[in-house]
């Protein structure tokens, strides 16, 4: 498939996924909220701290999950943008405020940083190789890239269950996840 090609189909597919995440009704986000806070946990290991994401645009909120991961001892973090189009991750203790970066996403503003060993990964659709279609700007797949030669970050996809779909195009850039929660199979 050629790059443009790629690129037309991954629009088309960014266009749809946002006025599906739109059309999600308020009681279907809070059941899936709470079925992330009442999932089995073990998959995070002896994980010290774990990053997630302030969500925007309809994205799964995972607030309540970071608040729970918090009161049992974990550290949390959240993505911050840097000049170099790499995410750096900062520790937040959830009752610092945030600012509202360039993209107007809240992120940490005097935050440690830190290499966190789980990142909660939001993104508009993935698939079942692992694949993700983000909004377009190649963070979390540079963030990926990175982190993955410099250490051994994990990178877990979560989302509502309609926005995995079989097969998204994808590029040479485009960077594979380690896991996908798939929360209709909790």
């Amino acid at each position: 498939m050629s790059l443009v090609r790629t690129k037309f189909e991954k629009s088309q597919l960014r266009t749809n996924a946002l006025k599906d995440m739109r059309q999600i009704k308020s009681s279907e986000k809070l059941f899936y909220e709470k079925k992330l806070t009442e999932m089995n946990l073990s998959f995070l290991g002896s994980s010290q701290t774990i990053a997630g994401y302030y969500p925007i645009n309809n994205e799964l909120n995972i607030l309540p999950l970071l608040q729970l991961l918090s009161s049992t001892g974990y550290q949390i973090a959240l993505p911050c943008i840097t000049k170099k189009k790499i995410l750096d991750f900062k520790i937040w203790n959830m009752k610092e405020p945030l600012v509202k970066n360039r993209y107007k996403i809240l992120e940490p503003v005097d935050g440690i940083l830190s290499i966190p060993e789980i990142v909660l990964v939001p993104g508009l659709l993935f698939d079942k190789s692992l694949h993700r279609l983000g909004y377009g700007g190649g963070f979390y797949d540079r963030t990926i890239q990175y982190y993955r030669q410099k250490g051994n970050t994990k990178f877990i996809g979560i989302c509502y269950p309609d926005q995995i779909i079989p097969k998204l195009p994808r590029a040479e850039h485009d960077q594979k996840l380690d896991f996908l929660v798939n929360l209709d199979e909790i």
